[in-house]
């Protein structure tokens, strides 16, 4: 995939994020920073991943801390196997 690209990709899915107004909810995780949100169409997978992005960002960490890769929608290697 193009690096011009790829920061394309990044920078869309930065401002969807900042742009989406959540709801605070009381949801706890464990401490472990690296997840992977599994389950049923329309379960709330992206909205608690939304919400706890906000949450950091409100905590004053920036988004060279945090990856969020989303390219539903896209032409580019969607459905395609790397390497």
């Amino acid at each position: 995939m193009d690096k011009q690209i790829l920061k394309q990709i990044l920078r869309e899915n930065q401002q969807e994020v900042e742009r989406y107004v959540v709801e605070p909810r009381n949801i706890q995780l464990d401490g472990f920073s690296c997840r992977v949100l599994v389950g049923v169409r329309r379960a709330g997978k992206s909205y608690m991943l939304y919400h706890r992005i906000q949450q950091l960002l409100a905590e004053g960490h920036n988004w060279d801390e945090m990856l969020y890769l989303n390219q539903c929608g896209r032409n580019a290697c969607v459905g395609q196997e790397v390497g």
